[in-house]
């Protein structure tokens, strides 16, 4: 037989597990019977004039029957679910695998023509243009053997245990937890065992969910068109009746935990499996209108910001789904319209305010309390290509619903091509992984559920020390020694360039300078990365297995046979390997991580020794003020702007700070770029603040008092990095905001003229500063002052080429922007 039989379960399958030994001897007779119904549909049902009905219809009848206990209807129900799971599920991802001969030969391919390579990949598995309706869920290959059990089981206390364990088996699956990986440089990094295991994971609810739906859904199926009165009556009889599948906690739970990507697609599979009467239902109308405030806020989200509760990813396989469901023909399009006014009363604009409003509304429930989960799922980059062809097969159709308010998602049409044959079958090496990882299933099936759990933890515990030690020891040293190297090569290169050349000042000598060294910088990281990761694979496999057997002999059970033992240490040594190798070839095989040192050290180096940057040029003047000294009169200045709104403050002695100031600059040889960079920070504070609070203080002489401060060549060699960049941002426009003085407005505009014409802050840096405003909500009043505000910055402000006067054009179509447009509060929706 083709499929793989469910193994016996020592913790389940043996005797003690039953109310009696008939009862334990008839559930191996209904085992033998179940898989020769199996065999015989295999090999029948693609056979013309074959009928499920007329050839298994009996034979399942009578297996269900042998004996009519609970128990064994437990472990049938037990027995199906299993199998559904193998057959469908489990075969299904192994035979995705690739051997390493072919991954090697499609690896190689990329390098002819990635962008033929990416066009003939999106070839084939982008599915076959349809114009019609979006149809159900269906039910292809193995699953069809499992739907016709079902339909011609005819038994009420099968289909009642089925669907009691259906459902417990669905909410374990749907509680479990995917966390980041701690190998991984991102909090939301994960490695690829936990894409794997996430995607079986979904595809285990999404088709337990789909066979629970088809359950549910039995008694309730009509052939004819359902009338209007029918459905009504129907309403009215079973609006009482409560599933058995909280669903609606369920989805509030996967809003507060973060983990709607993986709750909604088993969700809606199983909606779509409900007749046009059960989704008109009190209960399902509910969660129906639950679904549509997800969309709608998933809509209204910004996915680009920091704080986004939802990735990209996790926010396309959501709508994709839901889009799927509200398209179905079952569906009750007629709730629309009052969902869309709902959702404008309760403000559920985005997915912050939807988690707020679930919290509210699973408090004033009992249910159960939530775990929390240390991080959210939906932001981790866990959702896989494969994760949305499984999910959304249809993708590009079903994104047509509910367009307005969404994130367009860019899909390339590509042309389908059907594979007509197989280029290579797997080879040997494939087929042997194959069977060594059905072997160690069925160790496993003989083992205690604990043992697998302990290995699998001391794997990834393993695993996650490994690296570190890699990090902390050989990647350290490594990378110190390909520095070394490197600073030897940057002081030789320095030396042979003319010193001529080099006084000219700029930009262009340094980025001159850096191509020349980006051959030895590529032979330098492909060397270091290939010797460190020679390094790794002799020293890692060592200490990997040492640690693994100490941990096995420490955590497994003492009365542990010694096979089992040395088998638990093989298992968790390859697949802490596995997980070792692929951090290995993310981190280290790819040169990238030397190379950045590199660029790194190339700043550091030309920041110290360009003649631009050189000590020498600066005379040191003992007598001018230290940094530690001005950092501290600055920030006291400030404070008693904000303690005393700057009362004793006098024109005399802010040009006496900034003198002071002008010389930490100019005549302090010892000043490094840390406390260089600090002082200008809180010299622009100082003087937002005295716009701020004393703008009668901010003459004209202590403006160009400031000019000259940050006209400093140190302060004009760091514009790349130049605090000027944010003189504009929210933060700084909130504090101009604190003292609500309308005044200061087009003073601190004509302020921004002066910089502009003197050069000391770039026209494009402000009219980028100006756009980014635009993404944050501001009071109208607000907006009309910054309007002023950029009017006085751009009058009468010269351009001296194209360029700067298109900056200027857009500067004042962005005042002029300000001053009409009017954001609505979200107090008034």
């Amino acid at each position: 037989m083709g499929e793989i039989n469910v193994s016996f379960q020592i913790d389940t399958d043996n005797r003690e597990n039953f109310s009696s030994a008939i009862s334990f001897h008839t559930f191996k007779k209904q085992r033998d019977a179940f898989y020769d119904i199996l065999r015989i549909w295999e090999e029948n049902h693609l056979v013309p004039g074959w009928v499920f009905q007329i050839a298994l219809g009996g034979k399942i009848r009578s297996m269900l029957a042998m004996h009519n206990d609970c128990t064994n209807y437990y472990h049938i129900a037990r027995l199906f679910k299993s199998q559904l799971l193998i057959s469908c599920i489990q075969n299904r991802h192994q035979d995705d695998v690739v051997d390493d001969e072919s991954l090697n030969f499609l690896k190689a391919l990329k390098h002819v023509n990635p962008e033929k390579l990416t066009q003939l990949s999106k070839r084939f598995v982008t599915p076959l243009p349809s114009q019609s309706q979006s149809v159900g869920p269906s039910f292809p290959g193995m699953q069809e053997f499992f739907k016709d059990f079902i339909l011609h089981a005819f038994n009420p206390i099968f289909y009642t245990h089925l669907e009691n364990y259906f459902v417990h088996e669905i909410m374990e699956l749907n509680d479990t937890q995917f966390a980041n990986s701690e190998i991984e440089d991102s909090e939301t990094m994960v490695d690829d065992q936990t894409q794997r295991n996430f995607i079986t994971c979904l595809a285990s609810l999404r088709l337990l969910a789909k066979v629970l739906g088809l359950l549910v859904s039995l008694p309730y199926r009509s052939e004819s068109n359902t009338t209007k009165e029918i459905i009504m009556t129907q309403i009215e009889i079973r609006t009482k009746v409560f599933p058995s599948l909280n669903l609606q906690v369920c989805l509030q739970n996967a809003i507060i935990e973060g983990k709607l990507s993986l709750t909604i697609p088993w969700i809606v599979k199983y909606l779509a499996m409900m007749d046009i009467v059960s989704l008109r239902l009190p209960y399902y109308k509910q969660i129906l209108e639950l679904l549509y405030y997800i969309y709608h806020a998933i809509n209204q989200t910004d996915l680009s910001a920091p704080d986004c509760l939802i990735s990209q990813q996790s926010a396309v396989l959501l709508k994709s789904s839901l889009c799927w469901l509200f398209e179905l023909p079952n569906f009750p399009r007629d709730f629309y319209n009052v969902w869309q006014k709902t959702c404008k009363i309760k403000e559920l604009k985005s997915l912050k305010q939807m988690e707020k409003f679930s919290e509210k509304k699973r408090n004033s429930h009992s249910v159960d309390c939530v775990i929390p989960v240390k991080s959210s799922l939906d932001k981790l980059d866990i959702i896989t290509d494969r994760t949305m062809r499984m999910c959304c097969p249809r993708m590009e159709p079903t994104l047509s619903v509910f367009h307005g308010n969404g994130t367009n998602l860019n899909i390339n049409s590509n042309k389908h091509i059907t594979p007509v044959t197989q280029l290579r079958r797997l080879g040997g090496t494939t087929r042997a992984k194959h069977l060594e990882l059905q072997l160690e299933e069925a160790f496993f099936h003989g083992q205690p559920a604990s043992t697998r759990k302990t290995v699998d933890f001391i794997s990834e515990r393993v695993a996650s020390t490994c690296v570190k030690h890699m990090c902390n020891t050989l990647l350290t040293s490594s990378r110190e020694a390909n520095l070394n190297s490197f600073r030897n090569i940057l002081k030789h290169k320095h030396i042979e360039k003319d010193s001529d050349e080099q006084s000219e000042l700029s930009r262009n000598y340094f980025n001159e300078f850096k191509a020349l060294l980006v051959s030895d910088m590529n032979i330098l990281a492909n060397n270091a990365s290939r010797e460190l990761k020679d390094q790794c694979e002799k020293t890692i496999p060592a200490i990997c297995e040492t640690r693994v057997t100490a941990s096995i002999e420490s955590l497994l059970a003492e009365d542990s046979l010694t096979a089992v033992k040395e088998m638990c240490i093989k298992i968790a040594t390859r697949t802490a390997m596995e997980r070792i190798n692929q951090w290995i070839q993310s981190h280290i095989a790819g040169d990238s991580l030397f190379i950045k040192d590199m660029e790194l050290e190339i700043n550091r180096f030309f920041r110290n020794n360009s003649p631009v940057h050189s000590k020498q040029e600066k005379d040191h003047n003992m007598d001018a003020p230290n940094p530690t000294t001005m950092m501290d009169e600055l920030r006291g200045l400030i404070w008693h702007m904000l303690d005393n709104n700057g009362i004793g403050l006098t024109i005399s002695s802010i040009l006496d700070t900034l003198d002071k100031l002008y010389q930490s600059f100019n005549q302090r040889d010892d000043l490094l770029p840390g406390p260089q960079k600090v002082l200008c920070y809180l010299s622009i504070d100082f003087a937002l603040f005295l716009v701020a609070y004393r703008t009668d203080l901010f003459t004209r002489e202590v403006q160009d008092k400031w000019i000259k401060v940050w006209s400093s060549d140190s302060l004009r060699n760091d514009e790349d990095d130049s605090p000027m960049h944010r003189i504009l941002c929210s933060r700084n426009i909130m504090l101009l905001m604190q003292p609500q003085n309308d005044a200061l407005w087009p003073i601190f505009g004509k302020f921004l003229k002066r910089l502009l014409e003197t050069k000391i802050l770039d026209g494009d840096s402000l009219s980028d500063q100006c756009v980014a405003l635009f993404r944050q909500d501001w009071p109208v009043p607000l907006l009309k002052l910054l309007s002023k505000c950029l009017f006085e910055a751009i009058e009468g402000y010269k351009a001296n080429d194209e360029a700067t006067e298109k900056v200027k054009y857009l500067l004042g179509w962005i005042a002029e922007t300000y001053h009409e447009i009017e954001f609505c509060d979200d107090d008034e929706l």
